[in-house]
């Protein structure tokens, strides 16, 4: 009876072993012994032991907060995640992560300048001058695998003064094309040179599409925030519903500078409409209705300078403000997501912060308040309890 029940070794380990699973009974003896140990043979102490445990585990999750970031394509999510990194990971970037970003913000030089080329073939637009066709020649001939030089970064330099580039340039709408073009195009000669390493700006600047899921944690004890991103592409979102469990937050990305842009993945539609259209997805599903929702409107910048030469009627015709002026447009566009929340969570309160995320100190308060406002339902919580 002692050694079935509570003897030295035996007992004690089947007690444990059961309480952490069924690999327990297959390591202390059959299950039916299993069930006598905890039975006759566990100790009081032995289950203050195992409440214990249950309850740090408990306490452990209380201050462990998923964070998910959502949005369309283009609409800045990984540039948060970048700033996040910045301002909360103390690490500095490893030699292979600065190669990374070397090699990224090359190919979105020569590619921004190909898409623009190519774009001037698909609508007959010249070249303002003829001298630059070589230069042309040399940069659509480049591939993926092609090394980045001086020469061909002066090409670029050359192209980007053409007339006819700043022609299609300036038509940039009609196709897609990267917000950050006139960085690279400016930038393309110090991108080439033999000891360029990425700063802090090329870094934030620097385009890599996302593809699957990236985690990244954020300790600020007692709390860990674990911020999740996902790729926006239309291809990528059948990948959001593995992230979906236990969302203590959604920070939903709507680039604003979109309401005169297209996708990458179908030139036939407005970012802005389809950042509506996600919105709308998201916030009428079940599992979300209790989870907080905080709306970014990014790339404030970008809009101040493209409100000026169009108009909102063009993506939204019901519009009735002045043209020209950004603080009108603006509050447009809040009051069509805030209405499509009512719609489908009726009463509930919407974060929203208009920011550039490329801007540090945006980052740095906007993240900010959404981690304290977490933090703060968390605490409001554990005194209900």
């Amino acid at each position: 009876r002692r050694r079935a029940g509570g003897g030295r070794g035996g007992g004690q380990c089947q007690t444990r072993s059961c309480g952490s699973g069924t690999a327990g009974c297959a390591v202390g003896g059959p299950a039916m012994g299993c069930g006598a140990s905890i039975l006759h043979g566990s100790k009081p102490e032995e289950e203050n032991d195992v409440d214990r445990m249950m309850r740090e585990a408990q306490e452990e999750a209380k201050n462990h907060h998923k964070m998910l970031l959502l949005g369309a394509g283009e609409s800045g999510k990984s540039t948060v995640v970048k700033q996040v990194k910045l301002l909360y990971q103390s690490k500095g970037l490893s030699p292979e992560e600065l190669s990374e970003f070397r090699h990224a913000i090359q190919r979105n030089a020569v590619e921004t300048c190909q898409t623009m080329l190519r774009a001037m073939d698909d609508r007959a637009v010249g070249l303002a001058d003829e001298a630059r066709a070589e230069d042309r020649d040399t940069i659509l001939a480049l591939d993926d695998n092609a090394s980045y030089s001086l020469e061909q970064a002066a090409a670029i330099t050359r192209l980007w003064a053409d007339g006819g580039v700043q022609d299609i340039f300036a038509r940039r709408a009609e196709y897609w094309l990267l917000d950050a073009t006139p960085y690279y195009m400016e930038h393309a000669e110090r991108f080439a040179e033999d000891d360029f390493v990425p700063t802090e700006e090329d870094m934030i600047m620097a385009r890599v599409r996302t593809t699957g899921i990236q985690v990244t944690d954020i300790k600020d004890p007692p709390d860990t925030f674990h911020v999740v991103d996902v790729g926006g592409q239309r291809s990528e979102r059948r990948k959001w519903i593995q992230c979906f469990d236990d969302v203590k937050c959604i920070i939903f990305l709507c680039g604003l500078s979109g309401y005169h842009q297209v996708l990458f993945e179908d030139t036939s539609a407005n970012r802005m409409h389809e950042s509506l259209s996600i919105f709308d997805d998201v916030t009428k599903k079940d599992m979300f209705r209790d989870t907080m929702i905080v709306l970014f409107l990014n790339k404030k910048d970008l809009f101040e300078s493209m409100i000026r030469e169009h108009s909102l009627k063009e993506c939204f015709p019901d519009y009735d403000g002045p043209d020209g002026e950004a603080l009108p447009a603006l509050e447009f566009i809040q009051a069509k997501f805030r209405e499509v929340l009512e719609q489908n969570c009726p009463g509930k309160a919407l974060m929203i912060h208009v920011v550039a995320a490329r801007v540090r100190m945006d980052m740095k308060v906007a993240f900010g308040e959404v981690k304290d406002t977490v933090k703060r339902l968390k605490d409001k919580k554990s005194k209900r309890r």
